[in-house]
């Protein structure tokens, strides 16, 4: 309870004039009795204890104090403090792939920012706050706490769906910055999901008896020499018989029938196509169902990109030929510069056309530009362009380690290695600028770079020792290690060819690349495209469809290649029921906002009845007292 006058409470002095009345007044009173006996008997009476005989003699001055504090308290207007605060509201708008429903044209998100809007405009009084949070991958502000209904309504109206999944968690984690604000305000959240226990939040489920159709997964796998297509179809809503056609290299394959029961999958086989390689494979679902953007889906076959690898070294590289050769994707020409031909002439190894230039014991005298570079075992010759120096060679008996980097280049040329030391009975001590270590000799500041590696400018790996002077040729992870520097050396131009929206990919680019573009055909109907200098790009990925790379190179050749986002499966699974929905933490305390008003009620008449009752039965004392 709060006073509007607290300069009422005043009329409590009130209470030391009635106090002053009662000592002042006579204690005695003049009476005529009719005999000696009866005042003796009167006396005797008196002397007994009755019980609350306190209480019956001072009920007057209880009541009277009891009126005087009520006049009082009516003097300084009382209010009682109601449970809520003005009419403030935190909005939480779903905006994940699944919102984008449609029924009659209007999807389940436009239908959400109509409801929203229509909220802010009837209860949003002048002094009341509002919020809307958008949950998405990421949860943001749209409004936070305004008290413009013009602007709540533009800002809502530009609020965008997104073809990812919805963050609720954080969105309620925004919403408590706003409680500890105001911690009376309410919380909504507009959403397609049903939730068996919602706490203190009010659900509003858009949904609304629409049927999906869709494509959960589409896979190919290499049986017996040809491959088998599968796809895996839903229905949701309904029952339904739905139509899968598939299209192999642009070329249309035999139609299937899913039969789905009511929120059933079904699997959907080609097992007799007969065919032994694939560029693109995609399949489409003919469906009138209300969400358009799973009933497509595409597949990108096998890699069967080469790379074009010149190996220079002496007769005693016949090792590591063996081993690039077994990468499996490198196509791999020896030079021999220690062998002359028929003529006495030597070979000279050639500086351009190749992906990877890997040199064993030697080094060139141009430094090759279009593509990446290996040195293994550098001569102490090795010219100071190369941003290295050797300072002699040990020997004895040395363990090397990885040195626990977390760049990409660590993670890429140690994946999967699990032992943990090489053996060496020699190496060249190096002094490097530019380069990053990935296996060393020694720990701590007080180290030797064994491998390393650069990735700027003309990717560069380099290897301190001869393969031959440690036991790296026999350990079982060799050729693992050595297909991992391929992969550093000539990336793949995306690591898959399928991904969902709100992941990332990386779009590698060759060595001689000058132009990079990117074109994209989304699930939605737009169409866009990108072109990009710097490599490699990095990208986040916000929505579904199929994606084009095409690399031009310093030869003019262009190269092509692909990959396919689809939407998270969980988007494509309707009316879903959570068990329970994660509430805002609301602290227990009035908030930091102090210009938010709690609302109030006025208890005055309350008192006044109060008064009336009270002045009714001080009469009714007096009353008796005199008579």
């Amino acid at each position: 309870m709060k006073l509007a006058l607290p300069l009422g409470l005043l009329g409590l002095l009130a209470i030391l004039a009635l106090v002053l009345i009662y000592i002042l007044k006579p204690k005695y009173q003049d009476k005529k009795v009719s005999s000696t006996y009866v005042w003796k008997l009167s006396l005797r009476y008196q002397k007994r204890k009755v019980p609350l005989q306190w209480l019956k003699s001072s009920l007057l001055l209880i009541i009277q104090l009891l009126i005087i504090v009520l006049i009082a308290l009516m003097m300084s207007q009382p209010q009682v403090v109601l449970a809520t605060k003005t009419g403030e509201k935190i909005v939480i708008l779903e905006a994940s792939a699944s919102m984008q429903t449609e029924k009659d044209g209007k999807s389940r998100f436009d239908r959400a920012k109509s409801e929203i809007s229509k909220l802010a405009e009837s209860t949003t009084a002048e002094e009341d706050k509002f919020s809307v949070i958008l949950a998405a991958e990421e949860a943001s502000f749209v409004i936070r706490r305004s008290d413009s209904a013009s602007y709540i309504k533009q800002k809502i109206s530009e609020a965008e769906c997104t073809f990812g999944e919805s963050n609720i968690p954080d969105a309620m984690e925004l919403a408590e910055g706003v409680l500890a604000e105001n911690p009376n305000a309410e919380v909504y959240l507009y959403t397609d999901c049903e939730y068996e226990k919602t706490g203190k939040v009010t659900v509003v489920n858009m949904s609304d008896s629409e049927w999906n159709a869709a494509i959960l997964n589409f896979s190919a796998k290499r049986v017996k020499g040809s491959f088998v297509f599968t796809a895996e179809i839903a229905s949701y809503g309904r029952a339904s018989e739905i139509a899968v056609s598939l299209n192999v290299d642009g070329k249309a394959k035999s139609l299937r029938l899913a039969d789905c029961a009511e929120n059933g999958k079904v699997s959907v086989v080609w097992d007799n196509l007969d065919i032994t390689d694939y560029a693109t494979a995609d399949i489409h679902i003919s469906a009138d169902d209300a969400f358009a953007y799973d009933n497509d889906f595409y597949l990108f076959g096998p890699k069967s990109e080469r790379f074009r690898v010149q190996l220079v070294g002496t007769p005693n590289s016949g090792f590591l030929f063996s081993s690039l050769y077994a990468v499996g994707t490198c196509q791999v020409d020896f030079v021999d510069i220690a062998t002359p031909d028929k003529d006495g002439n030597f070979p000279v190894p050639a500086t351009e056309g190749y992906d990877f230039y890997v040199y064993d014991g030697t080094y060139p005298e141009v430094i090759p530009t279009d593509g990446a570079i290996m040195l293994v075992a550098p001569p102490q010759d090795l010219p100071s362009k190369w941003g290295i120096t050797i300072e002699g060679k040990r020997s004895g008996n040395f363990t090397f380690t990885a040195s626990n980097g977390s760049s990409e280049a660590y993670k890429t040329i140690m994946n999967g290695i699990t032992h943990s030391s090489i053996q060496a009975t020699e190496y060249s001590r190096l002094k490097v600028e530019g380069y990053e270590t990935i296996i060393q000799y020694g720990t701590g500041l007080d180290y030797d770079p064994i491998l390393l590696v650069k990735n700027e400018g003309v990717r560069t790996a380099v290897l301190a020792m001869d393969v031959h002077m440690s036991d790296i040729a026999m350990l079982i992870d060799f050729p693992l290690l050595i297909n991992n520097l391929c992969k550093f050396a000539m990336p793949s131009t995306v690591e898959s060819s399928s991904f969902t929206v709100g992941q990332k990919v990386t779009v590698n680019a060759k060595v001689n690349t000058q132009l990079l573009e990117i074109s994209a055909k989304y699930s939605a109907g737009a169409e866009t495209q990108e072109s990009y200098t710097e490599f490699p790009v990095e990208l986040k990925l916000d929505a579904a469809g199929v994606f084009t790379v095409t690399q031009t190179l310093s030869t003019g050749q262009k190269v092509t290649d692909g990959y396919f986002v689809r939407i998270p499966e969980k988007e494509s699974i309707f009316y879903q029921t959570e068990k329970t929905l994660v509430n805002p933490i609301v602290m227990n305390t009035a908030g930091s906002d102090s210009s938010v008003q709690n609302d109030t009620m006025d208890i005055c008449i309350y008192l006044a009845a109060a008064l009336l009752a009270f002045l009714c039965i001080e009469w009714g004392l007096q009353y008796r007292e005199q008579y």
